[in-house]
């Protein structure tokens, strides 16, 4: 798996996140939010990270599926906390950020195609309808 090291203003902060192509980073209030792919023709993952002021990780997800392709676009901020982008699934996804901690339950809260660490809290919720995709 490959990793990138975070830089702000060009400087190496010393921290390492999973992913190869750094497709778009959104400041909010004081944390950042990172789309991460990973490089990966015909298996393409997009990894979602909101890390604070201190490049701690706060919460993270993964959209993707075996076999499918994903292309990072169409990033539309709509304040005061939600932002759609296209991946993968021929879908508009959203992520609502969240200004604290909620409550939520593993494996059963997210859409297909969304995986999550083993938490029982999160700091942004993501929403979508991912089509099938169909090979010819």
């Amino acid at each position: 798996m490959p990793q990138s090291e975070i830089l702000i203003h060009g400087e190496p902060m010393g921290k390492l996140i999973a992913g190869a192509i750094l497709e778009a980073t959104v400041r909010w209030g004081e944390c950042y939010l990172a789309f991460v792919t990973d490089d990966i023709p015909n298996e393409e993952t997009l990894r979602i990270y909101l890390l604070d002021s201190r490049l701690n990780l706060i919460d993270s997800a993964t959209l993707g599926a075996m076999y499918s392709t994903g292309s990072f676009d169409h990033l539309e901020l709509a304040p005061p906390s939600m932002l759609h982008f296209a991946f993968f699934g021929d879908t508009t996804w959203t992520l609502e950020l969240l200004n604290r901690d909620e409550l939520a339950l593993p494996f059963i809260a997210d859409p297909k195609g969304v995986s999550r660490p083993f938490a029982f809290h999160r700091r942004f919720r993501i929403y979508g309808r991912p089509k099938s995709e169909t090979r010819s």
